[in-house]
């Protein structure tokens, strides 16, 4: 299932080869946020993991599946209410299989996932 334009909606992408920085605005609506903490909605680390393959996948132009996940670290909950508009980054770097990837979600407060590991195409 694509999380964008109903978990996340894309303001803008700014990438050159396989880097890129999306600006992205989470949806307080989604279903997700009623049933995750539906008093206090945040953004579950399985949705950003997704969030950032799908920003990943724009820049290669092909659908992505996770290989392995070497690192992923969550600093701080994210919520639609205290941080509503976020950046993705992403740099990949080809590899025989696919791509190893380095990414985070942040603001500028803070950085709330950093996510390093390996996709395939």
């Amino acid at each position: 299932m694509y999380l964008e334009n109903n978990y996340y909606k894309l303001i803008s992408m700014q990438g050159k080869d396989l880097s890129g920085v999306f600006h992205i605005a989470l949806c307080p609506d989604c279903d997700v946020y009623r049933g995750h903490f539906p008093d206090n909605p945040v953004s579950p680390g399985v949705c950003n993991i997704q969030t950032i393959i799908e920003c990943a996948e724009k820049l290669t132009g092909q659908p992505l599946q996770i290989r392995s996940i070497r690192r992923c670290r969550m600093t701080t909950v994210a919520t639609p209410a205290t941080c509503p508009e976020l950046e993705v980054n992403i740099n990949l770097i080809p590899t025989g299989t696919g791509y190893s990837i380095s990414s985070s979600i942040s603001d500028n407060n803070c950085t709330y996932i950093e996510m390093k590991g390996e996709v395939t195409v």
